[in-house]
């Protein structure tokens, strides 16, 4: 059996890829645009994912349906590296500051789901954001405004939803302190189904950490 050698952000960067060719299918009659949708959807792939075979390249070439598509997808999960789950003592140790940490249900996460884990502690208006990497856990914490979310772009998944702002601080020399405020998804399921560049979200997690 084939070792796992997708992120999820390859499989969602994939899906959205097969999307868009379903897409031109079903709103253009002319064969030309739908062969040039598909296309710039494989280009798109190839330039990106080049560590992916040419089996789940030629997939995407044949793809015609919903049904097929959607099949094509779910056999994507066995050829894909899960979010490596992190205990409640592991979140605690992440965020030792944090005496009284409002943990997540960690029970209803679907690991091969996530690009990244994250949840709100609505008391206290702070989101925590946790990254995995070949089984290293990086945290990021930081406060969100307690207003309406705004319709806008999204710093992790780079999607127009809704978002909220998110400030996280941090310490630098002596007594000095600087935030960095970033409008980021209020939903962090859509926002996971939306990450298809997981470059992106570590750089978004580094630039909150320095």
């Amino acid at each position: 059996m084939t070792a796992p050698f997708l992120t999820v952000a390859d499989v969602r960067l994939i899906e959205q890829q097969v999307n868009k060719i379903l897409r031109a299918k079903l709103t253009s009659t002319d064969q030309k645009i739908v062969t040039a949708v598909r296309g710039l959807a494989i280009t798109e792939l190839k330039d990106r994912l080049t560590h992916v075979n040419e089996d789940i390249i030629k997939e995407v070439e044949i793809v015609e349906d919903s049904i097929g598509a959607e099949l094509f997808v779910q056999s994507l999960k066995s050829y894909t590296i899960p979010f490596k789950p992190v205990s409640d003592k592991g979140l605690q140790k992440l965020f030792k500051k944090d005496k009284k940490l409002k943990l997540p249900k960690l029970e209803t996460v679907d690991w091969q789901e996530i690009s990244y884990l994250s949840w709100l502690d609505k008391g206290t208006n702070r989101q925590y954001i946790v990254l995995e990497k070949e089984g290293e856990y990086t945290a990021l914490r930081g406060v969100v405004e307690a207003h309406t979310p705004i319709k806008g772009i999204c710093a992790i998944c780079n999607h127009h939803s809704a978002v909220h702002l998110f400030t996280a601080t941090v310490k630098g020399n002596g007594d000095n302190y600087t935030s960095y405020s970033n409008y980021i998804c209020e939903d962090v399921q859509l926002c996971n189904k939306n990450v298809s560049d997981y470059a992106k979200l570590e750089d978004f997690v580094a630039r909150n950490l320095v």
